[in-house]
């Protein structure tokens, strides 16, 4: 059972180890408009890896599963809808609209299974895997959204430095431009 929980840890690690935006980016990450998405949706793989660990221990803790269920069911459909109390703009990418479609239809499915785990009908290790393949399409949509972020930037790199040569005001004040 460790094993799954430290499988989800790394999966989760990797699966986000390309977001960090530095200092110098300030100027684009006020101004893509999925950012707060991109962070929450990293965030949510972070709700997968706490519901699996409660599941793990020997004690489930039924507190913490409950408020990470409700968490992670308003974020997912903030991601797809928007939602203005978590600042999500939902997106309008169809590739990342058909991902978090996978995780809303695997998501609807771990719920039962989550909560016939609560009232003691269904065996754990169940639950468990559920969560470990939804951890997975979590990761895939985390990425979709890093390559979204990371194709913006280079286009919005790529417009300064046109605007620069070209002489007209740019669109963004880049301060990482060699």
């Amino acid at each position: 059972m460790k094993d799954i929980t430290k499988l989800a840890t790394v999966a989760l690690v990797l699966g986000t180890s390309t977001l960090f935006a530095s200092s110098s980016d300030y100027a684009l990450t006020t101004k893509y408009k999925l950012f707060n998405d991109m962070k929450l949706a990293q965030k949510q793989q972070v709700l997968i890896v706490r519901m699996n660990q409660s599941l793990d221990s020997k004690v489930i803790d039924i507190k913490i599963l409950k408020k990470s269920k409700e968490q992670f069911s308003k974020v997912l459909l903030g991601l797809t809808t928007g939602n203005r109390d978590y600042k999500l703009k939902g997106t309008s990418i169809p590739k990342i609209k058909s991902k978090l479609s996978e995780v809303q239809t695997l998501w609807n499915k771990e719920l039962k299974v989550l909560s016939n785990v609560e009232s003691n009908k269904v065996d754990k290790q169940k639950a468990i895997a559920g969560l470990n393949t939804l951890m997975i399409k979590m990761s895939e949509a985390v990425s979709m959204y890093n390559k979204s972020y990371k194709r913006y930037k280079q286009n919005s790199m790529l417009s300064s430095i046109v605007n620069r040569h070209l002489g007209t005001k740019p669109a963004l004040a880049l301060n990482n431009i060699r």
